[in-house]
Protein backbone atom coordinates (compact mmCIF):
# COMPACT_ATOMS: atom_id res chain seq x y z
CA UNK A 1 0.00 0.00 0.00
CA UNK A 2 1.37 3.25 -0.83
CA UNK A 3 2.51 5.32 2.51
CA UNK A 4 3.02 9.24 1.00
CA UNK A 5 4.30 11.57 3.40
CA UNK A 6 3.40 14.88 3.55
CA UNK A 7 6.25 17.80 4.34
CA UNK A 8 4.46 20.49 6.69
CA UNK A 9 7.27 23.44 6.91
CA UNK A 10 9.68 21.05 8.14
CA UNK A 11 7.98 18.16 9.05
CA UNK A 12 6.45 15.10 7.65
CA UNK A 13 2.67 15.06 7.75
CA UNK A 14 1.69 11.38 6.97
CA UNK A 15 -1.36 10.48 6.03
CA UNK A 16 -0.70 6.94 5.84
CA UNK A 17 1.23 6.75 8.73
CA UNK A 18 3.44 3.96 10.23
CA UNK A 19 1.08 1.52 12.30
CA UNK A 20 1.37 1.88 16.22
CA UNK A 21 -1.31 -1.15 16.35
CA UNK A 22 -3.28 1.81 17.75
CA UNK A 23 -4.68 2.05 20.88
CA UNK A 24 -7.67 -0.29 20.65
CA UNK A 25 -6.57 -2.77 18.87
CA UNK A 26 -8.22 -1.39 15.82
CA UNK A 27 -7.20 -1.80 11.93
CA UNK A 28 -4.23 0.79 12.19
CA UNK A 29 -5.86 3.85 10.38
CA UNK A 30 -2.37 4.56 9.03
CA UNK A 31 -2.74 2.21 6.24
CA UNK A 32 -6.60 3.23 5.29
CA UNK A 33 -6.53 5.56 2.45
CA UNK A 34 -8.04 9.07 3.90
CA UNK A 35 -10.78 8.83 1.61
CA UNK A 36 -12.24 5.04 2.64
CA UNK A 37 -11.87 6.20 6.13
CA UNK A 38 -14.50 8.38 8.49
CA UNK A 39 -17.52 6.40 7.53
CA UNK A 40 -18.69 4.54 10.84
CA UNK A 41 -18.46 4.90 14.33
CA UNK A 42 -15.63 2.08 14.21
CA UNK A 43 -13.15 4.61 12.09
CA UNK A 44 -13.83 7.58 14.06
CA UNK A 45 -12.86 5.30 17.13
CA UNK A 46 -9.91 3.66 15.64
CA UNK A 47 -8.73 7.50 14.10
CA UNK A 48 -9.10 8.78 17.45
CA UNK A 49 -7.13 6.15 18.78
CA UNK A 50 -4.11 6.46 16.26
CA UNK A 51 -4.35 10.62 17.84
CA UNK A 52 -3.11 8.95 21.03
CA UNK A 53 -0.69 6.76 19.61
CA UNK A 54 1.29 9.49 18.08
CA UNK A 55 1.08 11.13 21.07
CA UNK A 56 2.54 8.16 23.15
CA UNK A 57 5.30 7.91 20.20
CA UNK A 58 5.95 11.80 20.06
CA UNK A 59 6.77 11.70 24.41
CA UNK A 60 8.12 8.53 24.81
CA UNK A 61 11.52 10.40 24.95
CA UNK A 62 10.33 14.23 24.74
CA UNK A 63 8.50 14.18 27.64
CA UNK A 64 11.94 13.83 29.62
CA UNK A 65 13.73 15.56 26.97
CA UNK A 66 11.37 18.45 26.73
CA UNK A 67 9.81 19.09 30.36
CA UNK A 68 12.99 17.44 32.30
CA UNK A 69 16.07 17.50 31.51
CA UNK A 70 16.39 21.29 30.97
CA UNK A 71 15.54 22.10 34.40
CA UNK A 72 17.73 21.64 37.48
CA UNK A 73 15.93 19.10 38.51
CA UNK A 74 18.55 16.56 36.76
CA UNK A 75 22.15 15.53 36.10
CA UNK A 76 24.28 13.38 33.61
CA UNK A 77 23.86 9.82 34.20
CA UNK A 78 26.01 7.37 32.17
CA UNK A 79 28.47 8.80 29.98
CA UNK A 80 27.44 6.60 27.62
CA UNK A 81 23.71 8.81 27.59
CA UNK A 82 25.31 11.62 25.40
CA UNK A 83 22.52 12.67 23.91
CA UNK A 84 20.52 13.76 26.81
CA UNK A 85 23.51 14.76 28.81
CA UNK A 86 23.62 17.78 26.05
CA UNK A 87 20.44 18.53 26.48
CA UNK A 88 21.14 18.52 30.64
CA UNK A 89 24.35 20.60 30.17
CA UNK A 90 22.27 23.06 27.64
CA UNK A 91 24.99 22.27 24.80
CA UNK A 92 22.42 21.39 22.36
CA UNK A 93 22.69 22.09 18.54
CA UNK A 94 20.84 21.49 15.53
CA UNK A 95 20.79 17.84 15.18
CA UNK A 96 19.39 16.66 18.21
CA UNK A 97 16.77 14.16 17.98
CA UNK A 98 14.55 16.06 19.97
CA UNK A 99 14.47 19.23 18.40
CA UNK A 100 12.61 17.12 15.75
CA UNK A 101 8.77 17.89 15.54
CA UNK A 102 7.66 15.29 13.09
CA UNK A 103 5.72 13.22 14.70
CA UNK A 104 3.90 15.95 17.05
CA UNK A 105 3.09 17.16 13.31
CA UNK A 106 1.66 13.91 12.44
CA UNK A 107 -0.44 13.75 15.54
CA UNK A 108 -1.44 17.45 14.47
CA UNK A 109 -2.77 16.15 11.02
CA UNK A 110 -4.20 13.41 12.72
CA UNK A 111 -6.42 15.38 14.80
CA UNK A 112 -6.99 18.19 11.67
CA UNK A 113 -8.49 14.90 10.10
CA UNK A 114 -10.75 13.58 12.67
CA UNK A 115 -12.14 17.62 13.31
CA UNK A 116 -12.98 17.62 9.33
CA UNK A 117 -14.57 14.13 9.65
CA UNK A 118 -16.35 13.38 12.45
CA UNK A 119 -18.80 15.93 12.30
CA UNK A 120 -20.17 13.70 9.02
CA UNK A 121 -20.15 10.26 10.56
CA UNK A 122 -23.57 8.89 11.12
CA UNK A 123 -23.27 7.19 14.79
CA UNK A 124 -26.19 5.57 17.19
CA UNK A 125 -25.25 7.93 19.60
CA UNK A 126 -24.73 11.58 18.97
CA UNK A 127 -22.66 12.03 22.29
CA UNK A 128 -20.08 9.25 21.31
CA UNK A 129 -19.55 11.44 18.20
CA UNK A 130 -19.61 14.80 20.11
CA UNK A 131 -16.90 12.94 22.53
CA UNK A 132 -14.77 11.65 19.83
CA UNK A 133 -14.73 15.35 18.62
CA UNK A 134 -14.20 16.79 21.68
CA UNK A 135 -10.93 14.52 22.09
CA UNK A 136 -9.77 15.64 18.93
CA UNK A 137 -10.04 19.08 19.33
CA UNK A 138 -8.27 18.76 22.79
CA UNK A 139 -5.61 16.43 21.02
CA UNK A 140 -4.76 19.48 18.63
CA UNK A 141 -5.12 21.35 21.47
CA UNK A 142 -2.37 20.04 23.85
CA UNK A 143 0.09 18.99 21.05
CA UNK A 144 0.01 22.55 19.85
CA UNK A 145 1.01 23.79 23.40
CA UNK A 146 3.88 21.27 23.39
CA UNK A 147 4.72 23.10 20.54
CA UNK A 148 4.67 26.32 20.93
CA UNK A 149 6.74 26.26 24.84
CA UNK A 150 9.12 23.70 23.15
CA UNK A 151 10.52 26.05 20.42
CA UNK A 152 7.70 29.23 20.36
CA UNK A 153 6.71 30.08 17.39
CA UNK A 154 5.69 27.33 15.00
CA UNK A 155 3.86 26.55 11.38
CA UNK A 156 -0.15 26.41 12.34
CA UNK A 157 -2.14 24.03 10.27
CA UNK A 158 -6.31 23.95 10.98
CA UNK A 159 -6.96 21.42 8.27
CA UNK A 160 -5.67 18.48 7.00
CA UNK A 161 -3.22 17.84 4.74
CA UNK A 162 -4.67 15.08 2.35
CA UNK A 163 -2.63 15.76 -1.07
CA UNK A 164 0.59 17.40 -1.79
CA UNK A 165 1.04 21.32 -2.62
CA UNK A 166 3.08 24.24 -2.11
CA UNK A 167 0.56 25.08 1.04
CA UNK A 168 2.67 22.35 3.19
CA UNK A 169 5.25 24.56 3.14
CA UNK A 170 4.24 27.49 5.62
CA UNK A 171 6.28 30.18 7.65
CA UNK A 172 6.11 30.70 11.45
CA UNK A 173 3.26 31.68 13.48
CA UNK A 174 3.30 33.94 16.50
CA UNK A 175 3.09 31.57 19.46
CA UNK A 176 1.01 33.49 21.00
CA UNK A 177 -1.66 34.19 18.13
CA UNK A 178 -1.79 30.49 18.19
CA UNK A 179 -2.32 30.40 22.25
CA UNK A 180 -5.31 32.91 21.96
CA UNK A 181 -6.89 31.76 18.54
CA UNK A 182 -6.24 27.71 18.13
CA UNK A 183 -4.91 26.46 21.71
CA UNK A 184 -7.77 28.44 24.07
CA UNK A 185 -10.30 28.28 21.14
CA UNK A 186 -10.29 24.25 20.52
CA UNK A 187 -9.91 23.80 24.01
CA UNK A 188 -13.73 25.58 24.76
CA UNK A 189 -14.66 23.50 21.74
CA UNK A 190 -13.66 20.61 23.52
CA UNK A 191 -15.33 21.38 27.10
CA UNK A 192 -18.76 21.42 25.21
CA UNK A 193 -18.53 17.97 23.20
CA UNK A 194 -16.76 16.01 25.90
CA UNK A 195 -19.24 12.94 26.97
CA UNK A 196 -19.35 13.57 31.13
CA UNK A 197 -21.85 11.52 31.80
CA UNK A 198 -19.82 8.08 30.04
CA UNK A 199 -15.93 9.44 29.80
CA UNK A 200 -14.39 8.39 32.39
CA UNK A 201 -11.17 7.43 31.28
CA UNK A 202 -7.48 8.62 32.57
CA UNK A 203 -5.63 7.23 29.15
CA UNK A 204 -7.39 9.25 27.04
CA UNK A 205 -9.12 12.87 27.66
CA UNK A 206 -11.83 13.44 29.74
CA UNK A 207 -13.18 16.62 30.68
CA UNK A 208 -11.13 16.87 33.62
CA UNK A 209 -7.93 16.63 31.47
CA UNK A 210 -9.92 19.20 28.89
CA UNK A 211 -10.00 21.56 31.80
CA UNK A 212 -6.23 20.54 33.28
CA UNK A 213 -5.03 22.01 29.75
CA UNK A 214 -7.04 25.12 29.76
CA UNK A 215 -5.81 26.16 33.51
CA UNK A 216 -2.34 25.16 32.14
CA UNK A 217 -2.52 27.42 29.10
CA UNK A 218 -4.43 30.36 30.98
CA UNK A 219 -1.79 30.54 33.28
CA UNK A 220 0.75 30.67 30.19
CA UNK A 221 -1.45 33.75 29.79
CA UNK A 222 -1.62 34.96 33.00
CA UNK A 223 -5.37 34.74 33.30
CA UNK A 224 -5.00 33.58 36.87
CA UNK A 225 -8.79 33.93 37.79
CA UNK A 226 -9.48 31.84 34.38
CA UNK A 227 -7.48 28.92 36.01
CA UNK A 228 -8.49 29.92 39.03
CA UNK A 229 -12.25 29.16 38.16
CA UNK A 230 -11.17 26.32 35.90
CA UNK A 231 -9.84 24.11 38.20
CA UNK A 232 -13.11 24.57 40.43
CA UNK A 233 -14.58 22.55 37.90
CA UNK A 234 -13.34 19.62 38.51
CA UNK A 235 -15.07 18.85 41.76
CA UNK A 236 -18.43 18.50 40.66
CA UNK A 237 -17.15 15.69 37.99
CA UNK A 238 -18.49 12.65 39.20
CA UNK A 239 -18.41 8.90 38.83
CA UNK A 240 -20.00 5.88 39.78
CA UNK A 241 -17.11 6.24 42.64
CA UNK A 242 -17.71 9.62 43.45
CA UNK A 243 -15.65 12.44 42.48
CA UNK A 244 -13.84 11.10 39.46
CA UNK A 245 -10.89 13.02 40.17
CA UNK A 246 -9.88 14.26 43.93
CA UNK A 247 -6.34 15.10 46.61
CA UNK A 248 -5.20 11.71 47.81
CA UNK A 249 -4.31 12.71 51.82
CA UNK A 250 -2.11 9.27 52.16
CA UNK A 251 1.28 9.32 51.69
CA UNK A 252 1.59 5.60 51.59
CA UNK A 253 -1.39 5.65 48.64
CA UNK A 254 0.92 8.91 47.10
CA UNK A 255 3.61 5.97 46.90
CA UNK A 256 1.46 3.29 45.39
CA UNK A 257 -0.30 4.90 42.76
CA UNK A 258 3.07 5.61 40.78
CA UNK A 259 4.72 2.17 41.91
CA UNK A 260 1.41 0.79 41.34
CA UNK A 261 -1.12 2.24 39.70
CA UNK A 262 0.49 3.49 36.44
CA UNK A 263 1.73 -0.26 35.75
CA UNK A 264 0.46 -2.71 33.07
CA UNK A 265 -3.18 -0.80 33.09
CA UNK A 266 -5.54 -2.36 29.77
CA UNK A 267 -6.74 -1.10 27.35
CA UNK A 268 -9.31 1.60 27.78
CA UNK A 269 -12.21 -0.12 25.50
CA UNK A 270 -14.93 0.51 28.27
CA UNK A 271 -14.15 4.37 28.71
CA UNK A 272 -16.90 3.98 31.18
CA UNK A 273 -15.00 2.02 33.47
CA UNK A 274 -12.50 3.61 34.93
CA UNK A 275 -9.26 0.96 35.77
CA UNK A 276 -7.50 3.20 38.04
CA UNK A 277 -8.74 3.06 42.16
CA UNK A 278 -6.38 6.78 42.81
CA UNK A 279 -8.17 9.81 41.76
CA UNK A 280 -4.89 11.72 41.72
CA UNK A 281 -4.30 11.15 37.92
CA UNK A 282 -6.11 13.52 35.56
CA UNK A 283 -4.86 12.32 32.26
CA UNK A 284 -1.65 9.59 31.09
CA UNK A 285 0.00 8.35 28.03
CA UNK A 286 -0.45 4.73 28.19
CA UNK A 287 2.04 2.35 27.47
CA UNK A 288 1.00 -1.99 26.61
CA UNK A 289 3.07 -3.80 24.82
CA UNK A 290 0.17 -6.27 24.06
CA UNK A 291 -0.50 -3.53 21.83
CA UNK A 292 1.83 -2.09 20.30
CA UNK A 293 5.41 -3.87 20.51
CA UNK A 294 8.60 -3.07 21.33
CA UNK A 295 7.07 0.58 21.05
CA UNK A 296 4.80 -0.25 24.32
CA UNK A 297 7.04 0.12 26.80
CA UNK A 298 8.28 3.23 28.72
CA UNK A 299 11.41 4.82 29.70
CA UNK A 300 10.55 4.89 33.31
CA UNK A 301 13.09 2.50 34.30
CA UNK A 302 15.53 2.34 31.81
CA UNK A 303 16.85 5.89 31.48
CA UNK A 304 16.30 6.14 35.51
CA UNK A 305 17.68 3.36 37.03
CA UNK A 306 21.09 1.19 36.94
CA UNK A 307 24.48 2.97 36.22
CA UNK A 308 24.92 1.51 32.87
CA UNK A 309 22.29 3.32 30.84
CA UNK A 310 20.82 5.78 33.20
CA UNK A 311 19.92 8.59 31.72
CA UNK A 312 19.46 10.92 34.26
CA UNK A 313 20.08 11.40 37.79
CA UNK A 314 18.45 13.42 40.36
CA UNK A 315 20.75 16.90 40.79
CA UNK A 316 22.60 18.27 43.78
CA UNK A 317 20.04 21.64 43.45
CA UNK A 318 16.98 19.65 44.20
CA UNK A 319 18.67 16.89 46.74
CA UNK A 320 19.63 20.64 48.65
CA UNK A 321 15.98 21.51 49.10
CA UNK A 322 15.06 18.83 51.27
CA UNK A 323 18.22 19.92 53.85
CA UNK A 324 16.62 23.32 54.13
CA UNK A 325 15.37 23.69 57.68
CA UNK A 326 11.19 23.54 56.69
CA UNK A 327 11.94 20.71 54.50
CA UNK A 328 13.87 18.06 56.99
CA UNK A 329 11.66 15.01 57.24
CA UNK A 330 10.07 15.03 54.10
CA UNK A 331 8.10 12.12 53.79
CA UNK A 332 8.28 12.28 49.89
CA UNK A 333 12.05 11.52 50.30
CA UNK A 334 12.60 7.92 51.17
CA UNK A 335 9.86 7.39 47.83
CA UNK A 336 11.80 9.54 45.61
CA UNK A 337 14.95 9.30 45.61
CA UNK A 338 17.91 6.35 46.39
CA UNK A 339 22.05 6.64 46.98
CA UNK A 340 22.37 4.26 44.27
CA UNK A 341 25.50 3.14 42.17
CA UNK A 342 26.67 6.74 42.49
CA UNK A 343 23.96 8.43 41.50
CA UNK A 344 20.43 9.71 43.31
CA UNK A 345 17.99 7.72 41.54
CA UNK A 346 14.75 8.56 40.90
CA UNK A 347 12.82 6.02 42.43
CA UNK A 348 9.27 7.77 42.01
CA UNK A 349 8.13 4.88 40.29
CA UNK A 350 10.28 2.44 41.40
CA UNK A 351 9.04 -0.10 44.48
CA UNK A 352 12.41 -1.48 44.70
CA UNK A 353 15.58 -1.92 42.50
CA UNK A 354 15.16 -2.61 39.09
CA UNK A 355 16.91 -5.72 37.16
CA UNK A 356 18.54 -4.65 33.36
CA UNK A 357 15.88 -7.56 32.34
CA UNK A 358 13.04 -5.69 33.47
CA UNK A 359 14.06 -2.20 31.83
CA UNK A 360 12.33 -3.23 28.28
CA UNK A 361 9.52 -4.62 29.84
CA UNK A 362 8.51 -1.54 31.55
CA UNK A 363 4.97 0.03 31.10
CA UNK A 364 4.52 2.74 33.05
CA UNK A 365 2.27 5.14 31.97
CA UNK A 366 3.61 8.95 32.06
CA UNK A 367 1.42 11.48 34.55
CA UNK A 368 0.68 14.27 32.51
CA UNK A 369 -1.72 15.88 34.44
CA UNK A 370 -2.54 15.13 38.28
CA UNK A 371 -5.06 16.55 40.82
CA UNK A 372 -1.99 18.01 42.83
CA UNK A 373 -0.43 19.37 39.80
CA UNK A 374 -3.37 21.15 39.60
CA UNK A 375 -4.23 22.24 43.30
CA UNK A 376 -0.20 23.90 43.30
CA UNK A 377 -1.43 25.78 39.94
CA UNK A 378 -4.17 27.26 41.75
CA UNK A 379 -2.16 28.26 44.75
CA UNK A 380 -0.12 29.58 42.22
CA UNK A 381 -2.92 31.32 40.67
CA UNK A 382 -4.45 32.66 43.95
CA UNK A 383 -1.59 34.00 44.81
CA UNK A 384 -1.53 36.19 41.82
CA UNK A 385 -4.38 37.24 42.32
CA UNK A 386 -3.28 38.67 45.99
CA UNK A 387 -4.76 36.16 47.96
CA UNK A 388 -1.97 34.41 50.05
CA UNK A 389 -3.91 32.68 52.74
CA UNK A 390 -6.26 30.84 50.09
CA UNK A 391 -3.09 29.58 48.07
CA UNK A 392 -1.29 28.70 50.81
CA UNK A 393 -4.34 26.64 52.32
CA UNK A 394 -3.87 24.54 49.36
CA UNK A 395 0.12 24.24 49.17
CA UNK A 396 -0.91 23.06 53.72
CA UNK A 397 -3.04 20.23 52.07
CA UNK A 398 0.04 18.96 50.02
CA UNK A 399 2.45 19.34 52.89
CA UNK A 400 0.19 17.80 55.28
CA UNK A 401 0.56 14.74 53.27
CA UNK A 402 4.65 15.34 53.56
CA UNK A 403 4.79 15.32 56.55
CA UNK A 404 5.85 18.84 56.96
CA UNK A 405 4.33 21.96 58.41
CA UNK A 406 3.44 25.54 56.40
CA UNK A 407 3.64 28.96 57.34
CA UNK A 408 1.40 31.55 57.19
CA UNK A 409 1.00 34.52 54.84
CA UNK A 410 2.43 36.66 57.30
CA UNK A 411 5.91 34.77 56.88
CA UNK A 412 6.18 36.16 53.38
CA UNK A 413 7.10 39.70 52.82
CA UNK A 414 6.29 39.80 49.11
CA UNK A 415 4.22 37.59 45.80
CA UNK A 416 7.55 36.79 44.23
CA UNK A 417 8.27 35.12 47.87
CA UNK A 418 5.05 33.46 48.08
CA UNK A 419 5.40 32.41 44.25
CA UNK A 420 8.63 31.19 44.74
CA UNK A 421 7.54 29.29 47.67
CA UNK A 422 4.74 27.45 45.80
CA UNK A 423 7.18 26.81 43.03
CA UNK A 424 9.86 25.35 45.27
CA UNK A 425 6.68 22.88 46.37
CA UNK A 426 5.61 22.25 42.31
CA UNK A 427 9.46 21.13 42.44
CA UNK A 428 9.29 18.55 44.96
CA UNK A 429 6.12 17.28 44.59
CA UNK A 430 5.94 17.09 40.57
CA UNK A 431 9.66 15.72 40.08
CA UNK A 432 10.20 13.42 37.21
CA UNK A 433 6.70 14.07 35.49
CA UNK A 434 7.72 16.75 33.10
CA UNK A 435 6.84 20.00 34.47
CA UNK A 436 9.92 21.71 36.26
CA UNK A 437 11.57 22.74 32.74
CA UNK A 438 8.05 24.54 31.93
CA UNK A 439 7.15 26.31 35.14
CA UNK A 440 10.80 27.85 34.77
CA UNK A 441 9.80 28.84 31.38
CA UNK A 442 6.06 30.06 31.93
CA UNK A 443 7.13 32.39 35.21
CA UNK A 444 10.32 33.93 33.40
CA UNK A 445 12.71 32.40 35.95
CA UNK A 446 14.64 30.08 33.92
CA UNK A 447 17.69 32.23 33.78
CA UNK A 448 18.13 32.99 37.74
CA UNK A 449 17.78 29.32 38.38
CA UNK A 450 19.96 27.62 35.51
CA UNK A 451 22.65 30.10 34.94
CA UNK A 452 24.76 28.87 37.96
CA UNK A 453 23.58 25.17 36.93
CA UNK A 454 24.43 25.26 33.45
CA UNK A 455 25.15 28.71 31.93
CA UNK A 456 21.29 29.55 30.80
CA UNK A 457 21.44 33.43 30.52
CA UNK A 458 21.30 34.60 27.08
CA UNK A 459 17.69 35.49 25.25
CA UNK A 460 16.28 32.89 23.28
CA UNK A 461 17.85 29.54 25.32
CA UNK A 462 14.93 28.45 26.60
CA UNK A 463 13.80 27.56 23.24
CA UNK A 464 14.80 24.20 21.74
CA UNK A 465 16.26 24.53 18.29
CA UNK A 466 14.69 23.35 15.41
CA UNK A 467 16.25 20.56 13.58
CA UNK A 468 18.08 21.27 10.64
CA UNK A 469 16.10 19.26 8.27
CA UNK A 470 13.36 20.63 8.95
CA UNK A 471 14.95 23.99 7.66
CA UNK A 472 16.36 22.40 4.62
CA UNK A 473 12.98 20.63 3.30
CA UNK A 474 11.39 24.12 4.33
CA UNK A 475 13.45 27.40 3.72
CA UNK A 476 10.62 29.60 5.03
CA UNK A 477 11.50 27.99 8.05
CA UNK A 478 14.33 30.20 10.31
CA UNK A 479 16.17 28.74 13.31
CA UNK A 480 15.74 30.20 16.71
CA UNK A 481 18.16 33.32 17.27
CA UNK A 482 20.40 31.54 19.81
CA UNK A 483 20.94 28.39 17.81
CA UNK A 484 22.48 30.97 14.54
CA UNK A 485 21.16 30.61 11.07
CA UNK A 486 21.60 26.33 10.31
Amino acid sequence: MNKIKYFVGAVCLALSLNSCSDFLNEEPVSEIPAGDMWQTARDAKAGVNEIYGLLRSTLRENYFYWGEFRSDNVAPGAPVMADQARVINNLMSTDEKCAKWTTLYQMINQTNLAIRYIPNISMPDVADRNDYLGQAYALRALAYFYAIRVWGDVPLFTEPTEKYSDAIYKERTDKNYILDNVILPDLKKAESLINRNKNFERKRISICGVWAIMADAYMWVKQYNLADQTIDKMADIKSSKGRFVDFEPSIQTWHTMFTEELNNKPSDDTPENDEYSTKEFIFLIHFNMDEVGVNGYSYMYQWFSGSGNRAAVLSDQLMNIFNEPDMQGDLRKAYTVKDYQNGNELRKYMAGDISNSLNKTCEVAYPVYRYTDMLLLQAEARARLGKWEEALDLVKKVRDRAGLATPTALSFASEDEVINYILRERQVELVGEGRRWFDLVRTGKWKEVMESVNGMSQDGNELFPIHYSHILENPKITQNTYYGNN
